[in-house]
């Protein structure tokens, strides 16, 4: 099954680097005209299957990469990662601490853990195992940090991984086989 991965296009929060997470916040024009770009390249890609985060930012890529033909599965398990009370706030990562070591679990805050993400992620992808062909291609629109989780629960990790190394930037696309 090959999985393309799409995270959503820019916001002002991400503009203004605000703790964004479950926050329903849209598209700002930035993130519209990258949404635009990249559906010329999927405007050339077919797919057996559209999935997509129910938040605004995630709901608008999808209807602006696909120019809104197909029907999107909306799944819970796509939203993004929770950041608490510190969600709607410019924050200095450094000063909460290590948000993404798997080992920590940090979950100061109201962040929901790491550990919980890598599970909802490894959750939706079991999902997809159990309900689509061995070659379907399946089009995903979310979010930062739920794609990074999922992202390592296709490649795999270990207690040395490097969580914050690995990002998606807005409205890129990675490709996966699973």
């Amino acid at each position: 099954m090959k999985l393309y991965l799409v995270r959503h296009g820019q916001t002002d929060f991400n503009a203004g680097d605000i703790a964004q997470g479950v926050t329903d916040v849209p598209l700002n024009e930035t993130g519209k005209a990258q949404a635009r770009e990249l559906a010329q390249q999927v405007a050339k890609m077919d797919f057996d299957a559209y999935y997509v985060s129910p938040l605004t930012r995630a709901r608008q890529t999808a209807e602006l990469i696909t120019e809104g033909k197909p029907q999107f599965i909306v799944d819970e398990l796509l939203k993004e990662r929770s950041f608490g009370e510190l969600e709607g706030t410019k924050v200095d990562w450094g000063e909460v601490g290590d948000i993404f070591d798997r080992r920590v679990n940090f979950s100061g805050y109201g962040i929901e853990p790491i550990q919980d993400l890598l599970r909802r992620s490894q959750i939706f992808l079991e999902k997809l195992k159990a309900n689509h062909r061995p070659d379907d291609r399946i089009l995903i629109v979310a979010h930062g940090a739920l794609l990074r989780t999922m992202h390592f629960n296709i490649v795999g990790y270990d207690d040395n991984t490097d969580f914050p190394a690995f990002r998606f930037q807005n409205c890129e696309m990675r490709e996966y086989t699973i």
